[in-house]
């Protein structure tokens, strides 16, 4: 079972401290490096590392030692977590009381994938993910660093529809586009910043999409949000030909079943 944490006070740990491996199989594996030199948290706070999917509330917890004598895991197996969009949490916590209180923390980790390009490469801004949907067959999921298009796991082949199927693509991509760059506008953030966030990677990718390459639409300026977000999303579904491609399917569909 997972402590309880008091989450009052924490500082920001960089991200670029903690560095991890995985390693695809059954089950998957996972090498972690934590560097907290000079970070000035007390020897005996408890150092963790937690990994979480998209679309799943199963937390799986990792012991790092302390963070005067750090433990590194190497090729660890991750038992509990299932889907594939998954990330690292690293806290160093206060145990000296009851409730641990969190003195430090980095999140939305991003491991590297042994044998694929490091992160250098290019980033995809909407990871996919099953998940239980009910009778729904999309959803989109906002958190800190990431929005997530979640697809019904009971639904046969639907995640792979959803990356290259051209009547998903033509039906679907346009409202997850126009849902997203409206969340990512109220965000108010500053799309030249130095950051991985959702909403400024949407941002930029919103900007570079629109005809004239005009930037966002600050959030208090409503009258402007919809016609930014129309003209990006016309673009869009010019570029990709969306009409042309989805009349396409539909005459090799009804060719299949005559």
């Amino acid at each position: 079972m997972i402590k309880r944490v008091n989450f009052t006070g924490r500082r920001r740990i960089p991200r670029s401290r903690v560095d991890t491996v995985v390693f695809d199989g059954t089950p998957r594996r996972f090498s972690a490096a934590v560097n907290l030199a000079n970070m000035d948290f007390p020897a005996d706070a408890e150092v963790v590392l937690e990994a979480t999917s998209a679309g799943s509330s199963i937390v799986e917890r990792i012991s790092c030692g302390v963070a005067s004598q750090l433990q590194q895991p190497t090729n660890r197996q991750l038992l509990e977590v299932e889907g594939e969009n998954f990330f690292f949490a690293l806290k160093v916590i206060d145990r000296q009381k009851t409730l641990g209180r969190i003195l430090g923390i980095a999140e939305q980790i991003r491991p590297e994938r042994a044998g694929q390009p490091a992160a250098g490469g290019r980033r995809g801004i909407l990871p996919i993910e099953p998940a239980e949907l009910g009778q729904e067959l999309w959803r989109l999921e906002f958190k800190d660093q990431d929005v997530i298009l979640l697809v019904n796991k009971d639904v046969p082949g639907l995640k792979d529809r959803a990356r290259c199927d051209p009547l998903f693509y033509a039906t679907v991509y346009p409202e997850v586009v126009r849902r997203v760059l409206k969340e990512a506008i109220l965000e108010d953030v500053d799309i030249d910043e130095d950051s991985e966030r959702w909403a400024v990677l949407w941002l930029r990718f919103g900007r570079d999409l629109h005809p004239t390459k005009q930037i966002p639409p600050k959030s208090n300026e409503s009258d402007d949000h919809d016609e930014w977000i129309d003209e990006v999303v016309a673009a869009f579904c010019a570029a990709h030909e969306f009409k042309a491609k989805y009349l396409n399917a539909m005459c090799d569909s009804d060719g299949e079943q005559s």
